[in-house]
């Protein structure tokens, strides 16, 4: 066996078979007086020698690039995975076999491809696998196996490459009405102080009080006038979620379907707030010593739905192995959302999601209006709930299943 860097295992079979045969053919060339057994020795000392040199280049000829090195993909979709074979060597490659592991992928179709490629030529090998579960997977390395011509020197190609998968939580409908008044997403307003650069309006002249870099110099060269852009002014209330995935504030019957279809919630609001161009931020809570925050900002969707689809509820690290930015722990769930609540900006929509705290929760969680705050609540709970808590604040009710969340 013998290893080459593109490869991470390069094996060919009947290499020590080869150094016998090699060694008993020069005996009998050597020892034998014979001009016709020598003739046959060296017949076959040169065609076991031109396959084996022939397996070599080979090897080194044939390279597998995957296509995509990161997937993203939600759950209960397909995928596909492609891979790009390629000979770049002056050889015709024969017999060639080819595949790719599918990991840890429930359900694929997968083939193997049976294929022969002449010299510098590729072709294109692409399976679909089925992402049953959350979370994080790998699909490769690709193998491929081929031989020489005559068949001689058998050999086995793996690659070191993979493709990484991000499975994201299910897609699902969340109406979420709000009746306060507090959008859920920007909204135009007349005050210059909020210019959003993303929507460009027009040009007006230059004013003595306005920055140079907003000037527009190649409109100013054509009207021989200083010109600077002007923008629509658009208030932002960004959406915090507060996503409780402490197994044990679940009932133990349906703990696994009520935490993941709360995920699903979670995900559900973020892809609507980011469909109506609101920044959106979230924080995870998995026990008194492990929680996520991540602050609110317009570009946070992917890196929210990573976090979701990496998060294992199953497990939690003990408190001598956890601290986070501030150092300190958190004492409960509520504790950690009043917290984290004193210290968001004017009016954000807090949205709380997972199992119903009590009422007592509603009434201490009450005290972050003075903050100017919209405290929502999104709970997953087998008894039928009111819509309305202690506070006068809203309270939806997920549905353990279907399509839509509320």
């Amino acid at each position: 066996m013998k290893e080459f860097l593109f490869w991470e295992k390069t094996e060919i079979k009947h290499n020590k078979l080869f150094i016998r045969i090699i060694i008993i053919l020069a005996v009998f060339f050597v020892f034998t007086p014979a001009a016709l057994i020598q003739f046959v020795c060296l017949f076959f000392i040169l065609i076991i020698t031109g396959s084996r040199l022939y397996t070599e280049c080979l090897v080194r000829s044939i390279r597998i690039t995957r296509m995509d090195f990161e997937l993203r993909v939600f759950r209960h979709e397909w995928v596909r995975i492609m891979i790009k074979i390629e000979n770049r060597g002056l050889l015709p490659a024969f017999m060639l076999v080819a595949g790719d592991l599918q990991g840890d992928i429930q359900v694929a179709r997968m083939r193997k491809t049976f294929f022969t490629l002449f010299r510098r030529s590729w072709t294109l090998l692409h399976w679909d696998g089925l992402c049953a579960d959350r979370g994080i997977f790998y699909a490769g390395p690709a193998v491929i196996n081929g031989a020489d011509p005559l068949g001689l020197f058998p050999f086995r190609l793996t690659a070191k490459e993979k493709t990484k998968i991000f499975v994201y939580p299910s897609i699902r409908l969340i109406n979420l009405i709000n009746k306060r008044g507090v959008p859920l997403g920007n909204i135009v307003c007349k005050n210059p102080l909020f210019e959003d650069i993303t929507r460009y309006k027009s040009l007006r002249p230059y004013y003595s009080t306005d920055e140079r870099r907003r000037i527009n110099w190649k409109a100013s060269a054509r009207f021989s006038e200083l010109l600077v852009n002007e923008y629509d002014a658009a208030a932002s209330y960004p959406l915090m979620i507060f996503l409780n995935v402490n197994k044990d504030e679940y009932p133990k019957k349906n703990r696994s379907a009520f935490i993941e279809r709360t995920i699903e919630a979670a995900a559900a609001l973020c892809l609507k707030a980011f469909r109506e161009r609101q920044s959106v931020g979230i924080i995870i809570y998995k026990s008194e010593h492990e929680e996520f925050f991540l602050a609110p900002a317009f570009f946070s969707l992917v890196p929210i739905l990573e976090r979701l689809a990496v998060l294992d509820w199953t497990k939690t690290v003990k408190k001598d192995n956890l601290t986070d930015d501030t150092g300190t722990y958190a004492h409960n769930t509520i504790t950690s959302m009043l917290n984290h609540g004193k210290r968001l900006t004017y009016g954000t929509r807090y949205i709380y999601t997972g199992p119903d705290p009590g009422d007592n929760a509603y009434i201490s969680l009450n005290y972050l209006k003075k903050h100017h705050l919209l405290l929502e609540y999104l709970i997953i709970d087998e008894r039928t709930l009111s819509s309305v808590v202690p506070g006068n604040s809203s309270r939806y009710q997920i549905k353990e299943s279907g399509y839509e969340i509320i």
